[in-house]
């Protein structure tokens, strides 16, 4: 008997709403996708959506929250963090938003990347464009990786 999540569509789903939930992100979601079998490219551009869909929300949901809060300097806040807000604090006082960007998804996760670079005020386009291009080269860069390792293994194992 099969069940009523069976299929693709299901499986590509559950790839889409583990890349957007924080902290799991592309760098499990890809090779677990390759792993499951499904096409490479295809899963990249599923993880890459379901990654850069909550980068914009954050993004455009920020002012909104931001106004809701205490008039408090948001810089105090990341002061007073863990030591993720502290390694993302450095790399943003280090090499800026584009470094950042390209650490958040290894270092801290792109998520709170995103709301650490908004405490600073920086201009949305370039933050999303920043932010966009660093989800680009990972997911790329993970699905040749999780792609390539896989068929290593299998010609390794499978040997005719």
């Amino acid at each position: 008997m099969s069940g009523v999540f069976d299929g693709l569509f299901w499986q590509y789903a559950m790839l889409f709403v583990l890349a957007a939930t924080p902290w799991i992100e592309l760098l499990f979601v890809i090779p677990l996708g390759i792993a499951m079998g499904l096409g490479p490219v295809s899963v990249a551009l599923d993880v890459f959506a379901g990654n850069t869909l909550p980068v914009f929300l954050i993004v455009f949901g920020y002012d909104r929250w931001r106004a809701s809060r205490s008039p408090e300097p948001a810089t105090e806040d990341l002061r007073r963090g863990g030591r993720r807000r502290t390694r993302a604090l450095h790399i943003f006082n280090t090499y800026g938003l584009p470094g950042l960007a390209m650490a958040g998804p290894l270092l801290t996760g792109i998520h709170l990347a995103t709301v650490i670079a908004l405490l600073f005020n920086p201009d949305r386009r370039k933050l999303l464009f920043w932010m966009t291009m660093s989800l680009l080269l990972w997911t790329v860069a993970l699905t040749v990786v999780s792609y390539g390792g896989l068929e290593a293994v299998r010609h390794w194992l499978v040997r005719p």
